[in-house]
């Protein structure tokens, strides 16, 4: 196995003075052919340009906005457009402002602006909750679904706080404007949405995944749903998948049939987990945990997307462990633990198991104390090559750039084949990336 150390700074002089005032981020979109880095303003966070690195050459460019972004929100490869937004007041309202920049030929406009709510109702409202600086509204659910749509879903607010219900807007791109709906999510009825999710399956379509209920699995299983009959209700639990679409055209024609595609209700009695893994949906199916309170039995349910259709899967894996990934077919499960050895040590316990328990890898592995690991990165790079990385120091959330300690290791052996310290200090060890180069030969880029 061979793992090459790439700098950024290393690949672009410009890049040293990019990062005097500003830093690196990380963007939730994944590419083929391209990995792309938010570049933030230190002091407010907000995205002020972006740096792309070819993988196949490593040459890397940057671009730097004319106007400052609240978030990145989508990336489309094949037009090498990147799509943005921004907060602001204008009309009397606090609104959205969707913007579009064109890498080629450097082209930013704004696209269209989403009003989101009156400002004299969202002022009286922060001053109600007793909050004397400006914020923006809280969102349920924003995000560019592909290269035409965006779905945004937040508090409808009214002048009176007796009212409890979203609002729903699908803002198409192509026809420059936006359809608006609201639904009512009265938490005295049992299934209130709490949790909304995209699943893409391409680059046009995918799911729209609502988790319904008050409380999650853990709150669940820790406190017991009481007796008072009254009170069981807010422990009741669903989940539906809809059609991409078939959501968007049902907004657009202003009916939602979301009991139509919930897929499962439980009771006070039972309680869900979900794989909140992408590649099962790839392939069309969906994994979920439900487990009785009453009895501790856990069944590993598998959904076919195609037709509803629902199989209870027999596996020995221990269901109870949160971390179950999908991967090339296959459900994994990683499993870790931590143990005190003395002041300077802890020792790490990591086993990878196959659905069918017929393949196990495991490993025991000395930490300093000072070692830190990402768990969801982690487990990513276990699940795919067998490999984790840990850092130290401790990261303390301040982004004060300091130079890392990174160590790679393998389920293979119990000690770090690759040791070093950063060329460069970072502000944050969450942007450093593994990057495969070549699956034949084992070959992987650390991009840092």
């Amino acid at each position: 196995m061979n793992i090459d150390v790439v700098y950024i700074q290393d690949l672009s002089s410009e890049m040293h003075n990019v990062l005097k005032n500003n830093q690196l981020g990380s963007l939730p979109i994944e590419c083929k052919n391209f990995l792309l880095r938010s570049v933030l303003n230190r002091s407010t966070y907000k995205s002020v340009g972006i740096c792309f690195i070819d993988i196949s050459n490593l040459q890397l460019k940057t671009y730097l906005f004319k106007k400052e972004l609240d978030k990145i929100i989508y990336f489309d490869e094949i037009n090498n457009t990147l799509y943005g937004y921004y907060w602001n007041i204008a009309d009397d309202y606090v609104k959205i402002t969707v913007r579009s920049i064109n890498l080629l030929n450097r082209d930013e406009k704004d696209i269209l602006e989403i009003p989101i709510v009156e400002l004299k109702l969202w002022e009286n409202h922060l001053k109600q909750e007793g909050i004397s600086n400006f914020i923006v509204p809280p969102l349920l659910f924003f995000e560019m679904v592909n290269f035409r749509y965006i779905i945004t879903i937040h508090d409808k607010f009214y002048a009176s706080n007796s009212n409890n219900k979203w609002q729903i807007y699908v803002i198409d791109l192509f026809e420059n404007k936006f359809y608006s709906y609201i639904y009512d999510n009265d938490p005295k009825k049992p299934f209130p949405i709490s949790y909304i999710r995209y699943f893409p399956i391409s680059n046009a379509d995918g799911f729209i995944f609502i988790k319904f209920g008050q409380i999650d699995a853990e709150e669940k299983e820790m406190y017991r749903p009481p007796e008072n009959s009254k009170m069981t209700r807010h422990f009741w639990e669903a989940f539906a998948f809809y059609p991409l679409n078939k959501f968007i055209e049902d907004i657009k024609n202003q009916k939602l049939f979301l009991d139509a595609y919930i897929v499962e209700r439980v009771s006070e009695n039972f309680s869900f987990r979900f794989l909140d893994d992408i590649e099962s949906i790839k392939d069309l199916c969906f994994y979920y945990i439900k487990k009785s309170i009453k009895t501790n039995l856990s069944r590993l349910i598998k959904l076919e997307l195609k037709n509803y259709t629902k199989e209870i899967m027999q596996t020995s894996i221990n269901l109870d462990n949160k971390f179950l990934r999908y991967n090339n077919g296959l459900l994994t499960t990683i499993s870790l633990s931590i143990e005190e050895i003395n002041d300077k040590q802890n020792l790490l316990r990591i086993s990878k198991e196959f659905l069918n328990g017929n393949n196990t890898k495991s490993v025991n592995i000395l930490l300093s104390k000072e070692e830190q690991f990402m768990p969801d990165i982690m487990y990513k790079y276990i699940l795919k090559h067998g490999l984790f990385l840990t850092f130290s120091p401790r990261f303390d959330y301040r982004d004060i750039p300091k130079h890392y300690k990174i160590k790679v290791y393998s389920l293979d052996s119990s000690s770090a084949f690759l040791e070093f310290t950063t060329k460069y200090p970072l502000s944050s060890p969450f942007t450093i990336t593994l990057v495969e180069k070549s699956r034949t030969k084992d070959k992987f880029l650390l991009i840092i």
